[in-house]
């Protein structure tokens, strides 16, 4: 078990910064006003700091955060773009997960040997808490959910946060030593870091993703592999035994290793039985892991994991109409999320993909989605161009302009019992502005089908068919 008092070193690197001591009076530039942005500007405000701000997006979509920024005594805005002034004259810059590293702002830092830190980092040099961190192409969020739910159930003070939707910034300010912060951290918010030192880290898996910033796998892995970089003998990682690239990186960090989905080189008290193995995911496996390393006994952390119901658009059920079943797993950003909701979804599907084009390899899709029990698929965004060639063959494929029209589709293509899995394998930045209002525009959508007169009108199963969406066979359409 794991007692968390923090080493002297630990204390002397963050002890001064966790009042703001070593931020009060400083020059410090924040790059974006997504989430992140605004909670790191919150907090070194308070701190003391002088902050600046500048963000890509003009004023008419940033009102609530202007109003928050003039509350909290912000003057220096740059709104519309970015000029190299607000970065030439910081003394570090905080970049936003969603600032490439090409970016003006970033570049310009590095040509003047100005610190950059991503949010995670600056959080980190302010928190009291010692921190258990997960990272990982898939799963992430809710492992994080599940772990302090652990903590919480055998009695420990745990805050989910990070990359999943809570800044780490934000809770920073009611964070305690004695508590426990659970952080989620992007492949993104990694290549900012430093100094972070989580007590637990854990490696969920290595997919490809976000081959639109990152320069290919390899450097993808690498900025996963930085979640341990400041670990020392005194800390656990928690890493997947049967993720031939997780096994890699496993060889080359200096902590304490522990293992999930492959016992490896456990010793007994940490081994997983058969049965453990067979019935709980590899995530939930992580999960009991950690739980064991924080003296949770396996009883509870089994009944909080299995009293779980998921996490709003992961695999979330959200409506059966007319026997037909509708899933919101807009968090699907990779063609390995789809693959896995594709697992994890029993019976007959339609499929709803397409978005944003990372860059991501797309064939791992095209066999699964050939699969009998696959009555069709519906393509929407930008990659439909891309992903329209791999399915040439038996699949039913329609491309649609909009989301409501593709939901319209895939009702129409679906009969009682099957699922409409709506898991788009892309980002979501072509029509929305981040997953989460894709999943709820979704959700929105599928409700109003409940009402019964959009399906009526749709004549499902009557042949009719909504007109905003092409029908070309895909056999077809390739000639």
């Amino acid at each position: 078990m794991i007692t968390f008092s923090m080493p002297l070193g630990i204390m002397l690197q963050n002890g001064p910064e966790a009042v703001g001591h070593l931020w009060r009076g400083r020059r410090v530039a924040v790059v974006g006003l997504g989430r992140s942005g605004m909670a790191a500007t919150r907090l070194l405000r308070g701190a003391g700091a002088s902050v600046a701000v500048s963000e890509a997006r003009a004023a008419a979509a940033l009102r609530a955060e202007l109003e928050a920024l003039r509350a909290w005594g912000i003057r220096d805005i740059e709104l519309g773009g970015h000029t190299r002034r607000f970065v030439e004259q910081a003394d570090a810059v905080i970049a936003s997960p969603g600032v490439p590293e090409s970016a003006g702002p970033l570049q310009w830092a590095a040509q003047r040997d100005i610190p950059v830190l991503s949010e995670i980092e600056l959080a980190y040099r302010f928190c009291p808490s010692p921190i258990v961190a997960v990272t990982g192409t898939n799963g992430k969020s809710t492992a994080v959910t599940l772990i302090a739910a652990v903590l919480n159930a055998a009695g420990r003070r745990a805050t989910a946060c990070g990359n999943l939707g809570v800044p780490f910034s934000s809770v920073v300010p009611s964070l305690t030593p004695d508590g426990v912060a659970v952080v989620e951290v992007s492949s993104f918010q990694l290549l900012g870091c430093e100094a972070f030192r989580p007590r637990i880290g854990v490696l969920l898996n290595i997919g490809t993703n976000h081959l639109d910033r990152h320069r290919d796998a390899a450097a993808y892995a690498a900025a996963k592999a930085r979640l341990f970089q400041r670990q020392t003998a005194e800390d656990w990682a928690v890493l997947n035994g049967r993720d031939p690239r997780v096994i890699e990186i496993g060889g080359r960090i200096g902590s304490r290793q522990v293992w999930f989905a492959d016992n490896r080189a456990n010793p007994p008290r940490l081994q997983l039985a058969p049965e453990t193995l067979a019935s709980l995911s590899e995530s939930a496996q992580a999960v009991l892991q950690v739980g064991r390393l924080l003296g949770v006994p396996d009883p509870l952390a089994w009944q909080v994991i299995r009293s779980f119901r998921g996490l709003e658009h992961r695999l979330e059920p959200v409506a059966t109409i007319r026997g037909v079943h509708y899933v919101n797993d807009s968090k699907s950003t990779t063609p390995e999320s789809l693959l896995h909701a594709l697992h994890q979804t029993r019976g007959e599907v339609v499929v709803i993909l397409g978005g944003r084009d990372k860059g991501l390899d797309f064939h791992p899709l095209a066999e699964p989605l050939h699969a009998s029990r696959v009555k069709g698929v519906v393509l929407i965004g930008e990659s439909r161009r891309r992903l329209r060639p791999l399915l040439n063959g038996s699949t039913v494929v329609r491309e649609c302009p909009t989301l409501e029209s593709a939901v319209e589709m895939a009702a129409h293509l679906a009969s009682p019992g099957v699922t409409v899995l709506f898991s788009p394998a892309c980002a979501s930045f072509d029509m929305f502005r981040d997953y989460e209002q894709r999943g709820q525009t979704f959700k929105a959508i599928v409700q109003s089908l409940a009402l019964g007169s959009r399906l009526k009108a749709l004549g499902n199963g009557t042949g009719r068919q909504p007109a905003a969406c092409s029908f070309e066979p895909a056999a077809e359409r390739a000639r």
